[in-house]
């Protein structure tokens, strides 16, 4: 890992020239938004004393609603676009390679489909997929790539009047990483926030236990863990030789240092992990000041942060053969 002097050294030289120039072009959109988001109340405000008595009418708030919505959404990406991703291929791809010249950046590329499916951790149905944020290569011995992923299903209804309405909900968003593991195996072994059991007790474990959409139910003699996680897995022997003493503790001691919701399985010789993160976490801040080594220093601390799991789950030890 890079120190704080390398780091400062590292923004002193290629990063201040680069956010210099961004955080005129940054102010440069908070004054256009500003100046459309006035305009647009000054037009909504007229709008509203002219059609007030329409507006009261519930079908016809909503549709203005949702234009606003729909129009608010297109201005944003209009004049945010370019600002965005060219912060991202100038500031975000730099740091990636100061972190490790060997990784690749893509902002607008992620972790397949594919991949998140054959993790085995989310199983629900998948309607709607996206991502962005790629990095890939390796870290010592190791093949990573991760992404920011969201994947939901949609679920439609009638009304009384037969209209239809459609609802998105979120499988999952957030970082997703994968890797290659360093023990060779054949099934599938998933490890899951303990929720039921921690609010239901010994009831949360009787309905774990008739999880059918998973494997069976794996006890492991690690109470420590088994407060935090439920493991599912196809091979009772094999769950367990994955899930070393050493490793479920440094799966522990992981989640504590992230803070973060963790999702993990072990599935076609590869490691998955799924973190909440609930932000894009490698977006430019609008509304603040791009210039300062500390800013930076946070979308570092980011992708130190999964990119950490090689080290802290020891991926690069190989003294198994595969």
């Amino acid at each position: 890992m890079k120190s704080q002097t390398d780091f400062d050294a590292f923004y002193q030289t290629d990063l201040q020239p680069v956010l210099t120039e961004l955080e005129a072009r940054r102010l440069q959109i908070v004054r256009t938004l500003t100046f459309i988001g006035v305009a647009a109340l000054v037009l909504l405000g007229a709008m509203a004393l002219v059609l007030r008595e329409a507006l009261l009418q519930p079908a016809a708030l909503i549709i203005v609603l949702a234009v606003l919505a729909l129009g608010g959404g297109l201005v944003w990406k209009l004049v945010t676009g370019d600002f965005v991703a060219e912060f991202k291929r100038r500031v975000i791809g730099a740091l990636v390679r100061f972190h490790d010249p060997s990784l690749r950046y893509d902002a607008a590329q992620h972790v397949a489909e594919s991949q998140f499916r054959a993790s085995g951790i989310f199983p629900d149905r998948i309607d709607r997929f996206r991502g962005e944020d790629c990095v890939a290569g390796r870290v010592g011995e190791t093949a990573v790539e991760f992404s920011e992923l969201h994947a939901e299903y949609k679920t439609e209804t009638r009304d009384s009047k037969g209209h239809r309405r459609t609802q998105w909900h979120t499988i999952f968003k957030g970082l997703f990483f994968v890797a290659d593991f360093n023990k060779d195996f054949k099934g599938e072994t998933v490890v899951l926030p303990d929720v039921a059991q921690r609010l239901l007790g010994f009831l949360g474990q009787k309905l774990q236990e008739m999880n059918l959409r998973r494997g069976d139910l794996i006890k492991l003699e690690d109470p420590e863990f088994e407060k935090e996680f439920v493991v599912y897995g196809t091979d009772q022997i094999e769950s367990r030789y994955i899930l070393s003493t050493s490793l479920m503790r440094r799966i522990l001691e992981y989640k504590r240092k992230t803070g973060k919701a963790l999702h993990l399985s072990f599935a076609n010789s590869n490691i998955y992990v799924a973190i909440t993160t609930g932000r894009d976490m490698f977006e430019p801040r609008l509304f603040r000041s791009l210039v300062g080594a500390e800013t930076l220093r946070e979308y570092l601390d980011d992708l130190q942060m999964i990119l950490g799991i090689v080290e802290d789950m020891n991926l690069n030890t190989r003294i198994w053969t595969k």
